[in-house]
């Protein structure tokens, strides 16, 4: 049976995990094409949304910078959805600017933290997102000061899966023991797999009940509700 405090230091993914990045992500879209005249129909969104999670994978397997996906996504996709020539750096930051403006909550987000709070547990976010951005949706959230630590990929120089992430985290840390820590995150891909690279143990979010077809990433705990934490 595990004790109801085994984990003393919870890492948490911010999108998806703790943040309705899905929600924040149609507002943000909606404004950077209403502003290039052109109508995001739910088709446009998910050939958009694969596309760009495709990028991102690339990225945490380390095949492609954060510069080159931040600066190039969206002329290429404009190029190639509509032949149109736009500037991507500068829709880039048209659009991480309206993505800051987002701080929609997952079910239970300030729940779980209150409680864990009250639990004297140590919180910390690990994030691969934009740093100006995720700093600003914990801020205007309400949540940045559940936490002791911030650790965002573009400021470590690694992300997540890569090993070096954690490894900066932890170094940074210097006296929390990875045996009561728990990495926590909606991704297989880069929350669970950056957890087993490091022998931490991870808890994986997934509301929707979605099969894991990968036996290589098998999480330590599996979650539908963020409360469920509580337990742990």
């Amino acid at each position: 049976m595990i004790s109801k405090m085994q984990y003393k230091h919870l890492f948490f993914d911010m999108d998806n995990t703790l943040f309705d990045f899905d929600a924040d992500e149609d507002q943000a879209l909606e404004r950077l094409f209403n502003a290039q005249d052109i109508d995001l129909t739910s088709d446009i969104k998910t050939t958009y949304q694969t596309f760009n999670q495709g990028l991102w994978r690339q990225y945490e397997q380390g095949e492609l910078t954060r510069e080159i996906l931040l600066n190039t996504r969206f002329a290429t996709f404009f190029k190639k959805q509509f032949n149109k020539v736009v500037d991507g750096q500068q829709l880039s930051s048209q659009y991480l600017d309206n993505l800051a403006l987002g701080h929609d909550l997952m079910p239970q987000s300030e729940e779980l933290l209150a409680g864990l709070q009250a639990q004297h547990a140590k919180l910390y976010i690990t994030t691969n997102g934009v740093a100006r951005t995720q700093y600003q949706r914990l801020q205007d959230s309400g949540l940045a000061h559940y936490f002791d630590a911030i650790f965002v990929s573009e400021e470590l120089g690694y992300q997540k899966p890569d090993p070096a992430y954690f490894q900066t985290v932890f170094q940074k840390l210097e006296t929390v023991p990875m045996t009561q820590s728990l990495i926590v995150g909606d991704s297989l891909t880069s929350d669970v797999q950056g957890g087993q690279n490091v022998g931490v143990a991870t808890a994986w979010y997934n509301p929707t009940g979605q099969i894991n077809h990968d036996q290589a990433l098998q999480p330590t705990h599996e979650i539908k509700q963020l409360t469920e934490l509580l337990t742990l």
